[in-house]
């Protein structure tokens, strides 16, 4: 009986150990996020966003449309974050983080750097960027 009792435990610990937890799951949208910008990767960009974004006057297509012109306009395009949290509200979640980026346009540069609160929703498995704040 011990035996099985020890069996079971370690399967459930197993099992555990190889969930992925939706604040690991937060994460890693938003380092495909930041990956996507420095890659200038449309598509890769697009996969961390949810269909339904609106963020002030901007919905999905708007912002996919900016992102665009940004990836065609800059040679370069160098985008990090740093100092994560994330914070559940339901079934939504509000990351902040500071950022810096920095695009070039031949010998022209430009850097921006701040405080960034991104909203996400959870779509199906994965989490997506709903709207900045």
């Amino acid at each position: 009986m011990r035996r099985c009792f020890l069996f079971l435990c370690s399967i459930l610990l197993l099992f555990l150990a190889c969930q992925t937890s939706e604040e690991d799951r937060i994460y890693r949208t938003l380092s495909q996020r930041e990956e996507a910008l420095r890659a200038k990767d449309l598509s890769l960009y697009l996969s961390c966003i949810s269909r339904a974004y609106q963020d002030k006057q901007e919905d999905y297509e708007h912002l996919k449309n900016r992102i665009e012109h940004y990836f065609r306009t800059f040679d370069r395009i160098d985008y990090s974050s740093w100092d994560r949290s994330i914070h559940f509200e339901g079934k939504s979640a509000i990351a902040v983080q500071q950022f810096r980026l920095e695009v070039e346009k031949g010998a022209k540069k430009s850097q921006h750097s701040g405080k960034e609160l991104l909203q996400l929703e959870k779509d199906g498995k994965e989490w997506k960027i709903i709207r900045g704040l």
